[in-house]
């Protein structure tokens, strides 16, 4: 109930056209500290590590707190890796899934549990579940001698419950990652450069998820050199003027190879992807329907006008 009242109290906040901005980067602002910033840098000696061939694939959902766990140590390795989201259909039941899913149903077939994240590194052969061991094995396979940075350690000291849930309570709405919205599925991947920790970048990650999205996940993270200095080469005519006399980066930055759209803003990107690939209405249901609790008909009206993308925008 706490986090449903917390989504009815943001989406209320999303009807004020100034106020909407700043609550939206204001509450994942909140949950990037909330995790120490942990993402957000890379790990030092990497260099001497193993770098996979062929990229990993991630099946997980960003409204899932086991799979931050493991997309920040994605970040820390300055690993690329494929996502595929597995956001819920519904959150009346639990694993359950139909064909309208369009990557659980792959989980299925390869042999995992529909508990997420789920990781298949074609490199090793290896496809595995539960947070912690994925972390492990990606720390023992490509980060062995590597010194982890301190946000590291301390978001890895707030890896229990309840405490892995409060970024939750600041993203609480189920469009944030959680409930899967009917799309179009696009014929190639998009591709997003960012990092993990970046409250900008999880706002596109979200949209990404809830329309089931494939795309590339460039990790450009704090000390990534190799990889901040392929994006300047490739992008550098996209950035701002003070930008290129830094020599810095700006994230998140979409490539969809679909459309032949490239976009560095997320309020850009957010409002481009439900405008191409959304394909349905927004689901009506609420975190009350997780606890089983009956929503007040006034309140169902009121949580369907809330809705913050509808097809028509």
């Amino acid at each position: 109930k706490v986090v449903h009242y917390a989504s009815v109290a943001y989406k209320a906040s999303q009807r004020v056209p100034v106020l909407a901005r700043l609550v939206e980067l204001g509450t994942s602002s909140v949950a990037t500290l909330l995790r120490c910033g942990s993402g957000a840098f890379v790990a030092m000696g990497l260099e001497k590590c193993r770098r996979p061939e062929k990229m990993l694939k991630l099946y997980e959902f960003e409204g899932c707190p086991y799979c931050r766990k493991v997309r920040e140590a994605i970040t820390v390795l300055d690993l690329d890796v494929e996502v595929r989201p597995c956001p819920k259909e519904t959150i009346k039941a639990m694993g359950q899934f139909s064909d309208v899913s369009r990557f659980r149903k792959e989980v299925a077939a390869l042999g995992g549990k529909q508990s997420y994240p789920f990781l298949v590194d074609a490199n090793t052969g290896r496809k595995m579940n539960e947070s912690e061991d994925i972390i492990a094995y990606l720390w023992e396979t490509y980060g062995e001698g590597a010194t982890a940075p301190r946000s590291y350690l301390l978001g890895r000291k707030f890896d229990r419950m309840p405490l892995m849930m409060l970024p939750t309570l600041f993203r609480p709405c189920l469009e944030h990652g959680m409930l899967r919205i009917p799309s179009k599925p696009p014929k190639e991947p998009l591709e997003l450069w960012g990092c993990e920790g970046s409250p900008f970048v999880r706002l596109v990650r979200e949209a990404l998820c809830v329309l089931e999205l494939p795309f590339v996940l460039r990790n450009v993270g704090h000390g990534s050199v190799a990889k901040r200095a392929e994006f300047r080469e490739k992008y550098m005519d996209k950035l701002s003027l003070p930008r290129k006399a830094a020599g810095a980066i700006q994230m998140p930055f979409l490539r969809d190879p679909n459309t032949g759209t490239e976009l560095l803003e997320s309020a850009d990107i957010v409002k481009y992807l439900y405008a191409t690939y959304q394909d349905g209405e927004m689901p009506q249901e609420s975190w009350l329907d997780f606890c089983g609790v009956k929503k007040p008909a006034a309140e169902a009206a009121a949580a369907a006008a809330a809705n913050g993308h509808t097809k028509a925008d």
